[in-house]
Parts: C-alpha cells; sequence; structure tokens
C-alpha cells in the first residue's frame, strides 16, 4: 500500500491542503517545512487517517471536532482508494462524496494488511530520538546478538532493561532461597503469626461467660464510683468558686455606687492634663523669643540703611567685563604688529628673488604675482614629464620581449620535429581501469583465504563440542534426525508424565501421611477416652446371651449341652451360673460406658469412616501410580524409535534439543565453510584472469613481460600503471609541444603589436610636451631637467604670494581695525559710566572702570546678606506666632468639650474626667478577673451564688468535701485494679473481636500468598518467554538478517566497514563485529555512538525488507532521523533510504533545508519535494 495524496481538509491549522505524492522508480518524497509550518500535524494525520483520529486530539484548535476531515488516495497495487477520514466514534470512515462506506473499517483491511497504529508506529515509523535510542541500546546490548537483533529487528526499545525488571520482580517476590525481602515469605511469616495468634484466642464458651460477666461488674463498680466522683466534684468546685469571687463581688458593687455618686460626666481625653500643661509652657517660651527676635531685627534695619552703591556701574557690569577682556587682547596685538610687518616685507624680497631665476625683472609683487602661471598649467607639464621616462621604457622593453619570443618560437619548433609518433594506450588503459574497479583482488583471496580458515575452525570446533558426539561431518549431515517439533512434543509428553507421576506420588505420599495421622488419632482416642467400641459391646452381649443360653438349656430345659458349645466353653462349663453372672455385669458396664462416651464414641466412629475413605483413595492413587509407571516404558520405547537411524543415541529431551540446536549451528557453519570455499575459488579466478589480461596488453606493447609471468597480481598491476605512465607521458609532451608552438606563435605576434603601439603613443607625448612648454612660457627644446627645476620655482612662488596676502590682509589690517574699533567703545561707555575719565587713554579709562566696579559689588553684596537677615528674622518671629495660634488651638477643643471658658475650670473638669475613668477601668479589672475565675458563669450568675453566704461557712464545707473526694477516689483506684485486671483476663482469651481480627488477618495473609504467586507466576513467564523469543528469532533470523544488513552498514558508513559478522569467543558466545575493508574486526562495544546509530538503521531497514518478502508493503514514514548527522552520513543514510524507496514508500519529514539539499544531491531527480510552506 502508498499513499497518492494526502489531503489535509480541515485538521491542525490546515484547510484545504494537499499533498501529492506521486509514484516513480524510486518512492521517496521529502515533505520540509519550517517551524510551525505543520510537519507534526502531517505526521499525526497519516496514522489518525490510517487508524482514526483520537478522541482527545490536540489537532481540533481551529476546525470543531465535528468539522475536522482528512482524505487521501490510497493505492495497492492495480486497486485505488479514494476516502475520508471523519471524528468520531463510529462510521467514520466516509467516501470522497462525504457519506459512510459500506461495510466500514473492513475496506481498508486489504491496504493495511492487518496492521493497527501500534505495530505501524514500531515497524514503520522511526524518528531520531529512537534512532538514537536504538543506537545506545546497541552498545548496552554488547554481545548479546539476539536481544540486538530482536530490539532493531522488531523496533521494541528498552528490552534489556525490560528483561531484566522483570528478572528482579521475580526474584522479589518468591525465590527457593528463603529471604527477609522477598513478598512471599513476608506472607508466609504473616500467615503463621496470624494461625498462632487465632489459636491463642480461642477458648471454651463457659469460661468466655465467667470472664465476661466478671469484666462486666467491676466496670459498673467502676462507674458508680465514677458518678459519685463527679457529683461531689462539681460541689466543692461551686464553694471554691464562690470562695474565689466573693471579695472581687463587693469590690464591683462598691465601684457600681462611687460611680453613681460621681454623676454625670463629661469625658475627656486620658492625656488632657498633660497637653494643657504642655502647651502654656510652650507658649511662655515662644512668647520670649519672639521678644528677642524683634530687637534683633531693629539693629539690622539701621545698619543696612547706612549701605550705598553705584546701581548704573552694576547694570553696565556685563559690558565692563567685556572691556577689560579686549584690552588685554588689543594690548597683545599692538606688540604683535611690528613683527607681522616685518614678516610682510620678508616674503616679497623672497618673491623678487624667485621671479629674477626665471628671468622676471618686474620689481613691485603684485605684478609678480600676477604673472604665476595658474596651477592647472603647471599640472600639465608635470604630468607629461612624469611620463617621459615610463614611455620611452616601454618602447625599448616591448621591443625586448618581441626579441624573445621570436628566439623562443624557433626552439619550440625544432623540440617538435624531433618528437616522434606517440603509440596508442587505450586499450591498456581499459584493461588496467578494469581490473583496478573489481577492487582489492588480491585482499579478497587473503580475506577468502581467512574467512575460509575460520569457518573450518568453526566448524571443528562446533564438532567437537556435540554432546552426543558424532563421528565425523558426513554422518551429521547425511543421516536423519527427527523433527524439532516431534522432539518437542516428545518433551512435553515426558514432562507431563513426569509432572502427572510427581502430582500421582505426591499425592500418594500425602494420602499414606494423613491414613497414617488418621490411625494414630484413632488409636489415641480409644486410649485416652477410654472408648467401648461397637464391636466390643457386640462381643460382650453376644458372650452373655450365649452362657445364658447355656445356663438356660442346662438347667431350666434339662437338655444336655451340645459337643461343639461345650469344647467352645469349656471353662465356663463347670460353672455356669459363676460365669453367667460376670458375663452380665461386662455387658452393662460396656452399655454404660459406651453411653457416658457417646460423643467420643462418634468421633471415633468418624474417624473410622475417613479411614476407610483414605484406604480406597490410598488404594486408587497407587493403581493411578502402577498406570504411570507402566505408561513411562510406553515413552521410553517412542523416544527411541523418533532417534532410529540418528548419528547419535539419544538422551534426555531437553538435551537433545540443545543438540539439534548445537546441530543447527554446525550445519550453518558447514554452510559458512562451503561459501568460504566458494568465495576463495572465485577470488583466485578474478585474480588469474586479470593477470593475463594485463599481461597480454603490455607484450602487445612489446613491453618486457616475461618477468612477471611469475610475479602476483599487484606487482603486474604496478607495472602495467608504470608503463601506461609512461606512454601517456611521452604522448603528453608532444601534444603539450604543438600547443607551446602555437602559444608562442600567438606571442610574437603579440608583442609586435604591442612594440609598435608604444612607439604611436611616445611620438603623441612629443607633441604634448612642445605645447604645454609654449603654455608656460618656456622654449620647445628645453631640457627635461632644467623644466623640472623651473616648475618648482613656480610653485614656490605661488606659496609666497599666498602667505604675502595672509600677512597683508588677515594680520596686520585685522589689527589696525581692532585698535580703532576697541578706542571707540571705549569712549562711549565712559561718557555713560565716568564722565570724569573721558580726557584719559582707552587703557587707563578701563582699568578705573574695573576698579570702581568690584567695589560697588561688594557693598551690593553686604546689602544682599542682610537683606538675607532681616527675611529670616522675620521668618522667625512669624513660625514663632504661629506656634502660639496652634497651642492655643490644641486646648481650645478640650473647653469646647468640657463647656468651660478659661484653663482654670479646664483644668477641674479634667481631674472629674480622670477620676471616672480611673473608677472605670477597676470595674473593668475586676468584672474580666470575675469571667476568668467564674468558670464561665456570668457576673450576675456569680453575685446570684454570693449572696447571703457567709464566706467561713463557705470555706468548712469546702474542706469537708475535699475529704470525701480523697476517699472516694481512693476507692475508684482499688476498683479500677479490679477492672483492669478482669479485662486483662477477658481480652487475654478473646474476649472482644481479637480472634475474629486474627482469622481476618489470617486469611488476608493467605490470599496475599496466592497473589504473590500468581504474580510470579505471570511475571517469570513473561521473562521466560521474553527470552526465549528472542533467542528464537536470533535462530531464524540472524543469517538472512545480518547479511542483508551488513549490506546496508557498508551504505550508511560508506565503505568504513564491508560486512557484519558473528564471531565466537572461547567460551563459544557468539558476538557480532563490523569486519573493516582490510579485514580488521571491531566489536560492537568498540563503535562510537554516531556508528551504533547507523548500525541500528541497517537493522531496522534490513527487517523492514524482511518484512516486505512475505507481507504487503506499507509506507515506511521518517522523522528527522539526521538533523544530529554530519553532511556525509546524512548523505550515506539517504542513500540506505533510496534503496527502501525501491521496495516501498518512504516518507521522510524535515524541518532543515540543508537536509533537502544533500537529499537531492544525493539521490538526484528521483526525490519528490513537498513545501508544507506554498
Amino acid at each position: 500500500m502508498r499513499i497518492q495524496r494526502l489531503d489535509l481538509l480541515r485538521y491542525g491549522h490546515f484547510t484545504k491542503r494537499s499533498l501529492e505524492l506521486p509514484a516513480g522508480r524510486s518512492d521517496f518524497h521529502i515533505i520540509f517545512g519550517p517551524n510551525e509550518a505543520g510537519k507534526s500535524t502531517t505526521l499525526s494525520a497519516i496514522e489518525d487517517l490510517l487508524f482514526g483520529i483520537h478522541g482527545q486530539t490536540p489537532y481540533g484548535f481551529l476546525h470543531d471536532y465535528g468539522s475536522m476531515r482528512i482524505g487521501a488516495v490510497l493505492e495497492n497495487g492495480s486497486e485505488v482508494l479514494e476516502m475520508l477520514r471523519r471524528k468520531g466514534n463510529k462510521d467514520t470512515l466516509l467516501g470522497p462524496e462525504g457519506s459512510p462506506v459500506p461495510g466500514g473499517e473492513a475496506v481498508l483491511r486489504p491496504y493495511l494488511a492487518g496492521a493497527d497504529r501500534m505495530f505501524f508506529e514500531r515497524m514503520f515509523s522511526l524518528d531520531h530520538t529512537r534512532l538514537e535510542a536504538g543506537g545506545r541500546e546497541i552498545l548496552e546490548a554488547k554481545d548479546d546478538v539476539g536481544q540486538m537483533l530482536f530490539s532493531a529487528g522488531a523496533g521494541i526499545g528498552g528490552l534489556r532493561e525490560r528483561l531484566t525488571q522483570l528478572v528482579g520482580e521475580a526474584d522479589d517476590l518468591w525465590s527457593a532461597r528463603r529471604a527477609k525481602h522477598r513478598k512471599f515469605y513476608i506472607a508466609e511469616d504473616k500467615f503463621t503469626e496470624t494461625t498462632k495468634e487465632l489459636r491463642e484466642q480461642t477458648l471454651s464458651a463457659a469460661r468466655w461467660r465467667e470472664l465476661k460477666k466478671a469484666y462486666e461488674d467491676a466496670e459498673e463498680a467502676y462507674g458508680n464510683l465514677d458518678r459519685a466522683i463527679s457529683k461531689a466534684t462539681v460541689d466543692r468546685n461551686r464553694l471554691s468558686r464562690i470562695r474565689r469571687v466573693s471579695r472581687d463581688i463587693r469590690r464591683k458593687q462598691e465601684l457600681d455606687r462611687l460611680l453613681e455618686e460621681l454623676g454625670d460626666v463629661i469625658a475627656l481625653p486620658k492625656d488632657a492634663a498633660r497637653l494643657v500643661a504642655e502647651a502654656e509652657r510652650k507658649d511662655a517660651v515662644a512668647a520670649a523669643r519672639i521678644g528677642t527676635l524683634t530687637e534683633q531685627l531693629q539693629h539690622v534695619e539701621e545698619a543696612q540703611e547706612k549701605l550705598t552703591y553705584d546701581e548704573t556701574i552694576i547694570q553696565r557690569s556685563a559690558d565692563v567685563r567685556e572691556a577689560c577682556e579686549r584690552r588685554i587682547e588689543v594690548r597683545a596685538e599692538k606688540a604683535d604688529l611690528p613683527k607681522r610687518e616685518a614678516e610682510l616685507q620678508a616674503a616679497e624680497k623672497e618673491l623678487q628673488g624667485a621671479a629674477a631665476e626665471l628671468g622676471w625683472r618686474d620689481e613691485d609683487s603684485a605684478a609678480l604675482i600676477e604673472r604665476i602661471p595658474p596651477r592647472p598649467k603647471v599640472s600639465v607639464v608635470r604630468s607629461l614629464l612624469n611620463k617621459k621616462g615610463e614611455l620611452e621604457g616601454g618602447v625599448s622593453g616591448k621591443e625586448r620581449l618581441l626579441d624573445e619570443a621570436k628566439e623562443e618560437h624557433a626552439g619550440l619548433k625544432d623540440e617538435l620535429t624531433e618528437a616522434g609518433e606517440p603509440v596508442d594506450t587505450s586499450r591498456l588503459a581499459v584493461a588496467l581501469k578494469s581490473v583496478r574497479e573489481q577492487g582489492d583482488i588480491a585482499g579478497r583471496v587473503r580475506a577468502a583465504e581467512a574467512g575460509l580458515n575460520n569457518a573450518r575452525s568453526r566448524v571443528a570446533r562446533r564438532l567437537g563440542a556435540l554432546d552426543p558426539g558424532v563421528a565425523d561431518e558426513g554422518a551429521l549431515t547425511g543421516k536423519r534426525v527427527p523433527a524439532r517439533a516431534k522432539v518437542e512434543a516428545q518433551r512435553k509428553a515426558q514432562d507431563d508424565w513426569q509432572r502427572r507421576l510427581n502430582e500421582t506420588q505426591q499425592q500418594a505420599a500425602s494420602v499414606k501421611q494423613e491414613l497414617d495421622r488418621t490411625v494414630a488419632a484413632l488409636e489415641r482416642a480409644i486410649r485416652d477416652e477410654q472408648v467401648v467400641t461397637p464391636e466390643e459391646l457386640k462381643n460382650a452381649r453376644g458372650r452373655r446371651d450365649a452362657v445364658w443360653q447355656l445356663v438356660k438349656l442346662k438347667h431350666i430345659v434339662g437338655q444336655p449341652i451340645p459337643p461343639a458349645q461345650a469344647e467352645q466353653y469349656e471353662d465356663e462349663i463347670e460353672d455356669l451360673a459363676g460365669a453367667f453372672e460376670p458375663a452380665v455385669i461386662k455387658a452393662d458396664e460396656l452399655a454404660d460406658r459406651r453411653f457416658d462416651h457417646a460423643e467420643a464414641a462418634g468421633r471415633i466412629a468418624e474417624i473410622k469412616r475417613k479411614i476407610g475413605e483414605q484406604e480406597t483413595l490410598l488404594g486408587q492413587v497407587q493403581d493411578d501410580e502402577e498406570k504411570l509407571l507402566a505408561e513411562s516404558d510406553q515413552l521410553k520405547f517412542d523416544w527411541i524409535a523418533l532417534w532410529n537411524g540418528a548419528p547419535v543415541e539419544p538422551e534426555a529431551p531437553e538435551a537433545m534439543l540443545e543438540w539439534l540446536d548445537d546441530r543447527d549451528e554446525v550445519l550453518a557453519a558447514i554452510e559458512n565453510r562451503d561459501e568460504a570455499e566458494g568465495a576463495l575459488k572465485a577470488a583466485r579466478g578474478d585474480e588469474q584472469a586479470a593477470r593475463q589480461q594485463l599481461i597480454g596488453e603490455l607484450a602487445k606493447l612489446s613491453a618486457d613481460v616475461g618477468t612477471l609471468e611469475a610475479d602476483g597480481l599487484t606487482i603486474v598491476v604496478e607495472r602495467a600503471a608504470e608503463e601506461l605512465r609512461v606512454r601517456e607521458a611521452a604522448a603528453d609532451k608532444k601534444s603539450q609541444l604543438e600547443v607551446d608552438v602555437a602559444e608562442a606563435c600567438g606571442l610574437v605576434v603579440r608583442h609586435q603589436r604591442d612594440f609598435e603601439a608604444a612607439k604611436k603613443v611616445l611620438a603623441e607625448w612629443q607633441e604634448n610636451w612642445a605645447a604645454a612648454l609654449r603654455e608656460l612660457g618656456l622654449a620647445a627644446d628645453t631640457a627635461a631637467k632644467a623644466v623640472d627645476a623651473q616648475i618648482g620655482i613656480i610653485d614656490q612662488m605661488r606659496e609666497t604670494a599666498s602667505r604675502i596676502h595672509s600677512l597683508r590682509h588677515d594680520l596686520i589690517e585685522k589689527i589696525k581695525r581692532d585698535v580703532a574699533d576697541f578706542e571707540n567703545v571705549i569712549s562711549q561707555l565712559v561718557q555713560v559710566l565716568a564722565p570724569d575719565l573721558a580726557d584719559k587713554v582707552a587703557d587707563d579709562a578701563v582699568a578705573t572702570l574695573e576698579t570702581r566696579l568690584n567695589e560697588a559689588e561688594r557693598i551690593q553684596g553686604l546689602r544682599e546678606k542682610q537683606d538675607e537677615d532681616v527675611e529670616g528674622l522675620k521668618k522667625q518671629i512669624e513660625t514663632l506666632e504661629g506656634q502660639r495660634r496652634e497651642l492655643a488651638a490644641s486646648i481650645s477643643h478640650l473647653k469646647q468639650t468640657a463647656g468651660v471658658d478659661n484653663n482654670d475650670e479646664l483644668k477641674v473638669a479634667i481631674e472629674r474626667s480622670d477620676n471616672q475613668r480611673a473608677l472605670w477601668e477597676e470595674r473593668q479589672q475586676i468584672t474580666e478577673k470575675l469571667q476568668q475565675d467564674g468558670d464561665g458563669k456570668t457576673v450576675d450568675e456569680l453575685e446570684a451564688e454570693c449572696e447571703g453566704l457567709a464566706i467561713d461557712d463557705v470555706a468548712a464545707r469546702e474542706a469537708s468535701l475535699q475529704t470525701e473526694l480523697e476517699d472516694l477516689r481512693k476507692q475508684q483506684g482499688e476498683a479500677g485494679e479490679v477492672r483492669s485486671q478482669a479485662r486483662q483476663a477477658y481480652q487475654a482469651i478473646g474476649g472482644d473481636d481479637a480472634a475474629a481480627q486474627a482469622g481476618a488477618a489470617r486469611e488476608e495473609a493467605l490470599t496475599e500468598m496466592g497473589e504473590v504467586a500468581e504474580r510470579y507466576v505471570r511475571v517469570k513467564t513473561s521473562a521466560i518467554l521474553l527470552q526465549w523469543a528472542i533467542d528464537r528469532y536470533r535462530r531464524e533470523k540472524q543469517a538472512p538478517l545480518l547479511k542483508r544488513a551488513g549490506q546496508l552498514f557498508q551504505v550508511m558508513t560508506a565503505g568504513s566497514f564491508t560486512s557484519l559478522r558473528v564471531d565466537f569467543n572461547d567460551q563459544d558466545n557468539a558476538h557480532l563485529t563490523g569486519v573493516r575493508p582490510d579485514e580488521s574486526f571491531v566489536p560492537v562495544s568498540g563503535m562510537s555512538t554516531g556508528t551504533a546509530d547507523q548500525l541500528y538503521l541497517a537493522l531496522r531497514v534490513a527487517s523492514i525488507e524482511d518484512y516486505l518478502e512475505r507481507a504487503q508493503a506499507l509506507p515506511f514514514v521518517a522523522d528527522d532521523l539526521f538533523i544530529n548527522f554530519d553532511d556525509d552520513r546524512a548523505a550515506a543514510g539517504f542513500r540506505l533510504l533510496g534503496q527502501l524507496a525501491e521496495k516501498t514508500q518512504v516518507l521522510f519529514f524535515t524541518h532543515h533545508q540543508h537536509l533537502v539539499d544533500i537529499a537531492k544531491e544525493t539521490l538526484g531527480a528521483s526525490v519528490n519535494c513537498v513545501s508544507l510552506a506554498d
């Protein structure tokens, strides 16, 4: 079955999305999507489509459960099924039109081939987490080949841990060796203890009633005393309470009277007196402080009026400060002016000297500056001058290269003429390539020889280990042995016979033991009870009646006694009367004894009945045992007949089953040896054919092959390769010479063309050079060095002219402007601030203004400080006045509350309020104390109890009750001792439910033993079956599965390993190894984690291919298998899946673009890529 199209109609965040998965030669499809694109949703949709949507699916967040739909087109050979799947409990499989499909899930069965969801996930689904876990389990399994194959082949993880858990759990439940921690023995100990306790708790009914009545009487006596003590305690507690509270009751009544006498009082705050006193004190302090501050304020205001200053100069302080700063700058400029004028004169002289060198005779500096050429014209000349040497050198260089190229071309033509025609080596190259493509043939021969030796050793070792042994290999392979199923059936029959025999023998022993116990019980009952059995009574009565008949016959009837009776009663015949009386007495005595011991007699009769039944049962069991012993002979005969014609004499079935397993391994070893012999023969044939082919081709090339006849293939290959290299080198040299001659000819042409072009460029330069000199006013025939010097002088004159301009305009004229402006500004400032300074120079006037400004600022600072002092004093006085107002307000509300007008009346009202508060607080404390001491009674109830009672009478009565209580408690202690002894005696015999509890505990322990036994059987059987399944899987699948897995492992490791092999250690235990190309072996435990992951994937794919050979195909779903692989390993993994895709559909889901690129590069155009993000 394969999926042709997957329709995510309404599922997860998908709506009407279809994924086309067309069939091809390689049915490999990549479903790619970045994070959150829906990869996990699509994975889940495939399983939900095939097996139904889960009831609590997490993919119904966008579409409600009722509208969820998944669709698909499935192919199964030539059949095609288009279907829809909805979420529900029944009729969830729909046709393309949306109606339920007739037949329901049965329509899918031919497509699923009996697979369910669990099988599909385990066998045909694999993600990187399970891949890593499988590799880790391979490393942990180490040499356990069976477990390794079973885990990888069945897709079941955690086998090793599960098997260990089962064995450990079984050991914790039960083992033949007793241990305290084993649950069965814990329950058994509990059963033994509870059985013993049950026996101890069992007693006769009369004794039980006697002890029960004694316990009840003691309990009743104790209860009467307890009630009397309770009544006396109540009375004593009441009198004690009255004595405790009587004084507080009297004080409370007195306080109620004082409060009533005080009358109505206005309640004031508790701290009112303190507040009033504090307010009066603070008000006096504030008034004194106000007086002192007022005097200080007057003195400060008088001193402030004496300070005056020039406010105008303060207002223009910024202008004065700026003038001072400019005075300093102007003074520096005046000092610098002569220096700048001297620099200007020196620059003009330097300009005139440079002009004289050029032959310019103008004496005016301005005229000389005007004659200096522009910078672009000078740049043109300098550029042409720089190119002169380059152009002239280029012409000479091109001429030299042309001569060299002509010389080289002539030499190459001579070498080409001397070279001969090359020999055709194509057939030798093809033959050598063919041999090399066959790989390391000699290595294969060596590997085949080593494999054959190993196989022969393994056959000999396995043959020698057979027990029972065989004469030779032919006897083992040539003679018939019974089928394993028949041997197992025979073993089962013998085990069943042995089990029945053991059960029968155990039953016989048990019945015999029970019979012996019953007989012993009968003898003990007769001896201890002195019971008269019916036979004894019957014999006594028979003797009595017989003697009476003789008496009657002789003395009453008068007839002679018959000879037979006379001989029988020879001792009694002489005195029949004397013999009759003892016989009567004995018969009556036995009858009386039997009546007195009727109960015991009944028990004895029951015991005898049981003895009869047990003897009958013992006979039946012994008959069964004899039949089983006879059956044993037939089983032995059948067993010997089954092995008739076999190469060995049969031993026990279990041993012969192992022998059959060993025989299979020997046969497998023989088969491997035969295969190794065939492989060796084929390898040697390939080696010889390759030698002859290469030697023949060498001979055709006239090579010396005489010495190669005795050499091996490796030497022949090297000789052929050397000959091929020599011949090809000669041909390559001839071809290279032809190429070199052609290139040399072209080089001559190119150098000739370059030489002509260089000469043309030099001529153009000469024309431009003459024109540029004319622009500068220089003669055209001026030497290049002279032109270079004159250009330097012109550049120097240009720099000097620039310096002259800067000195004249930027420095000297600027200084003169600054001095004039400074004098004008100072003149205007003096007219406003100090007309008396108008006659002074600007520099002196500014210095005087600065002095006057500093003095005015000093006086202004003093005035501002005194202003701050005045403001501070006023604020302090205002603050103190506010405090006095707040103090007056703080007690005004107390006056209003008390209804008074002055502080003296307020103090009287506060005193009355404090007195009332003290009385109420004392009354509250007394009330709380009465509640504490009153045993829960109210104050009114306590006053009623104390009404009219004398405290001395109460104390006397309390002491009397205390003495009475002590006497009652003494009696109660004695009664309690009696009750305790009666209770202990009663409970010791099981007076309560101890016997029932012991019986229940015994049954519980018995149940626990049964549950533990059932659990042990289940767990132990599971462990045995799991190990049996692993061993069987190894025996049946080891050879074909490992062979195919080895081939896939070679693909996965890119040839790092060539195959897998099962080897045996010194103890003959099988272990899996990887075979390197050099025939070295690497055990599984020596592999890296990544290699173990590759091995697990190879085993999984081999198992799937094995399954596909005997069942219909299902799509293989891989979820980001290679995210932890490097690119090379990922490519190898895709090659492996590509091989699987030739047998079944492979769906590879991934988030990673680089894996998509690797898959396309590895598998080419056969990969169908579907993007979920489109």
